[in-house]
């Protein structure tokens, strides 16, 4: 068996993963129906562009789960690599129904079946760990509690990152200072040069953005 191989490369600031390996089967999910746009765009070959975006909001969530599951760093990296390796040949015959399940829950169906791949293929899974695999429920409606919570908190995350590249320096001052770090509108008025009306209005509107960044983030993916 050829062995596969993932590089992560730069453009245009961002990372991106090209991979080489022969193909093969995979097991893999498929849902058929609606199609929504991050996912549509992924599933186009020359789009590097949604690629880039797709791999920078759900590495940072699958490298955290799989590190839950007891993987150092280095094996946890090559876990993440094959999920990748196996959502670049999946998806672009995916389709998501949303009356089967949610994106969200095919991702952790693909990222936990890794780990026990890697475990298998190392001889390392004891056998506590291959009778919680028994016992779990391959149609489960939804993950398990770990998942739910880190992908939120991996999508907030990503939303408001994306806000704040597309914020003032000024304007992200009050939203770092007064919701973030908690500081009075008076004392970030004081620091930013503006008027404490202003500060609470600056951040209330950046915060509204964030929000409808995260619910377009969750009903692109069918997470709503």
């Amino acid at each position: 068996m050829r062995r596969m191989r993932v590089r992560r490369k730069r453009a245009s600031g961002r990372r991106f993963l090209l991979v080489r390996a022969a193909p093969r089967r995979c097991k893999v999910i498929v849902m058929e129906s609606t199609r929504t746009s991050l996912l549509r765009r992924v599933r186009d070959p020359a789009d590097r562009e949604g690629w880039s975006e797709f791999v920078a909001l759900y590495e940072p969530l699958l490298l955290q789960y799989v590190r839950k599951q007891g993987l150092n760093d280095a094996d946890a990296q090559d876990v993440v690599q094959n999920v990748f390796i196996t959502l670049l040949r999946a998806l672009g015959a995916f389709r998501l129904d949303r009356d089967k399940g949610r994106f969200r829950t095919w991702l952790w169906r693909v990222a936990r079946n890794a780990v026990v791949d890697w475990g298998r293929a190392r001889g390392r899974l004891r056998r506590a760990e291959d009778e919680r695999r028994k016992s779990w429920d391959e149609r489960a409606a939804e993950p398990d509690a770990d998942w739910v919570t880190l992908h939120r908190e991996r999508v907030a995350a990503f939303a408001m990152e994306k806000v704040r590249k597309q914020t003032a320096a000024k304007t992200w001052l009050c939203v770092e200072q007064h919701l973030l770090k908690g500081r009075s509108g008076a004392d970030v008025s004081a620091e930013v040069g503006l008027p404490p009306n202003s500060v609470y209005v600056n951040a209330a509107r950046v915060l509204v953005r964030v929000r409808e960044q995260c619910l377009l983030y969750r009903e692109d993916l069918g997470d709503e």
